[in-house]
């Protein structure tokens, strides 16, 4: 989940360093809001997620980014509807046991937001997608001093049917708005 570093890179530029940036796992997270019919939704939240990034700070239209997200590990504090979406009538865990994103291209918009370009593949099916990104936390950490934090949210949305998923329609929504909140860190916590 390196894809903070990008974007610290390239919203901060001056602050750049070759250092190694870590996932703080306890700060960040990944949710998708299923309406339901209508007037109501649930909140898929992911629980198991890391990517790499492959970043040439000469040339940073080169980098490179892969994240990962399983797809079986999704809380949304109800059993019946965790199997429910679990199945193979919507994220088809089992069969298709990662959801991935791949990093195309990241445009700074202005010095604390950036569009993020990229592909997410879903249920075996792939599909371009934006994220708009933006900072909320960078500097020291109130913890720990010597360690530096990063932290952006990002949103965008999907269209399920795009990628296969036509079951409960109409009543579950097919435009599904999807929010990731990432902290990453100068140093391992």
């Amino acid at each position: 989940m390196r894809i903070i570093a990008l974007v610290i890179l390239l919203i901060l530029p001056g602050l750049a360093s070759a250092a190694p940036w870590y996932l703080d796992q306890s700060g960040s997270r990944i949710s998708v809001k299923v309406g339901y019919l209508g007037n109501s939704s649930v909140n898929v939240r992911f629980q198991s997620f890391g990517g790499t990034i492959d970043f040439d700070e000469k040339r940073p239209q080169n980098t490179k980014a892969a994240i990962r997200v399983n797809s079986s590990d999704i809380e949304t504090g109800l059993g019946l509807v965790n199997r429910l979406v679990r199945s193979p009538d919507y994220l088809d865990a089992k069969g298709h046991p990662e959801i991935t994103f791949k990093l195309d291209k990241l445009v700074q918009t202005s010095s604390s937001t950036a569009d993020i370009l990229g592909r997410i593949t879903l249920r075996g099916v792939e599909r371009p997608i934006q994220f708009d990104a933006k900072v909320f936390r960078y500097g020291p950490s109130d913890a720990n001093p010597d360690v530096f934090e990063a932290g952006f949210d990002l949103s965008g949305q999907i269209d399920r049917r795009d990628f296969g998923s036509t079951a409960g329609i109409p009543e579950v929504a097919t435009n599904l708005p999807i929010t990731i909140r990432l902290l990453m860190t100068s140093k391992p916590v």
